[in-house]
């Protein structure tokens, strides 16, 4: 089997109320490869200069940069000036809601115009989390069908894979991980409890994830996974905890994906 060129990236959506240039330190600090970049997060995420800036200064490169469920023209824009000062290859964009016509609008409008004249770039689109509007079969998200993502808007898939049925994802997707690699930009990581917690860290809730990884390792997954956490306030409250959760998680991709061995 080839060697893995995978990457292990934070999302900095997953520390809420921090600085970027903390952020940015604590992810070189704990042993990340970059920075999945929510550019709606924090105030500074915007500065391309400044992002550069931190990029160069801890030697950690912007791997995705990842947009709003509220995605409009000028967030597009930053987007694409950031990932070519940042030589960066992916944009992840998360789903509007159903009632956000305008963001829906914007994005199934323009995204084949925006691939066109952007070849190199990745435009991934994160499945949503599969809930319905109140108790009628209807989504509530937009591009809740992952294979609409690939075949009708013909964008990557940034997999979230906590937004995903249990029974589907340890099973179906399991199986089908060979037809579904090739349009996979980003896998976001974390783990999801048996009530319906999500993006927990890895190994604090019920999903067969060892499992999941062994398998993308297998069939030569070689894109970038963005480790995506809801940390509640008494854990941001103390750097040193978060520190500690986020090597936890770090040390979790070593030993089922980066260092597991295959048969």
């Amino acid at each position: 089997m080839a060697t893995s060129k995978t990457n292990i990236i934070l999302s900095t959506d997953t520390l809420s109320g921090y600085g970027l240039d903390l952020i940015f330190q604590i992810a070189k600090d704990t042993g990340y490869d970059g920075i999945d970049l929510a550019l709606w997060k924090n105030f500074d995420s915007w500065n391309v200069d400044y992002v550069h800036k931190l990029q160069t200064n801890y030697d950690l490169p912007v791997r995705c940069i990842q947009l709003s469920a509220n995605t409009n023209p000028r967030e597009m824009n930053i987007a694409l000036e950031m990932a070519r000062r940042c030589d960066c290859d992916t944009i992840s964009i998360n789903s509007p809601s159903i009632f956000n016509i305008k963001s829906y609008s914007f994005l199934s409008n323009n995204l084949a115009g925006y691939r066109n004249q952007n070849p190199k770039l990745k435009f991934s689109i994160i499945n949503p989390p599969r809930q319905n509007l109140f108790i009628l079969p209807i989504p509530k998200f937009r591009f809740s069908n992952i294979v609409d993502i690939i075949k009708k808007y013909h964008c990557y898939l940034g997999f979230d894979l906590v937004n995903v049925d249990d029974a589907v994802l340890e099973t179906e997707f399991i199986r089908k991980i060979p037809n579904f690699i090739p349009y996979l930009s980003v896998v976001y990581l974390s783990d999801k409890s048996k009530t319906g917690q999500s993006h927990l860290p890895l190994g604090d809730g019920e999903l067969k994830l060892p499992n999941i990884l062994k398998k993308l390792k297998q069939f030569e997954y070689q894109s970038l996974f963005s480790v995506k956490l809801e940390l509640n306030k008494r854990e941001l409250s103390d750097q040193s905890k978060v520190e500690l959760i986020l090597k936890k998680c770090k040390s979790y991709y070593n030993e089922y994906y980066r260092d597991a061995k295959i048969d």
